[in-house]
């Protein structure tokens, strides 16, 4: 495999090293995290067989290969993958995310307030 700084996802999305994403761990909600890593493997025709990302937790000192399809940008899909139910060490991860991602919607800052009460 190689490493690479960015990829397309099969839905156009690019995802690149540094973005701040969901990613989806059987068992687990949707986890915010950061990408530390692209890898591209490649079957002997040259047809790309696998796409997947280092990411590094929030709230947790843990690293994970996912899938890049597994991957979704946190700020455009955060109404759809935060879980307002869970608290603790989500709540903390979310925040750290929120505060890494470059440009997080107002409304996301506006709910993240809500919940620091």
């Amino acid at each position: 495999g190689q490493s690479v700084s960015e990829c397309i996802t099969e839905d156009g999305r690019t995802v690149a090293v540094g973005d701040i994403v969901w990613g989806k761990i059987h068992g687990f909600p949707w986890w915010p995290a950061r990408v530390l890593d692209i890898s591209l493997g490649q079957k002997e025709d040259g047809e790309p067989s696998w796409r997947e990302a280092k990411v590094s937790w929030f709230g947790s000192p843990t690293t994970s290969f996912l899938s890049i399809s597994k991957l979704s940008p946190f700020s455009e899909f955060f109404k759809l993958r935060f879980n307002r139910k869970k608290k603790g060490m989500y709540r903390k991860a979310i925040t750290e995310a929120a505060n890494a991602a470059r440009h997080v919607a107002p409304e996301i800052r506006e709910l993240l307030t809500q919940f620091e009460t």
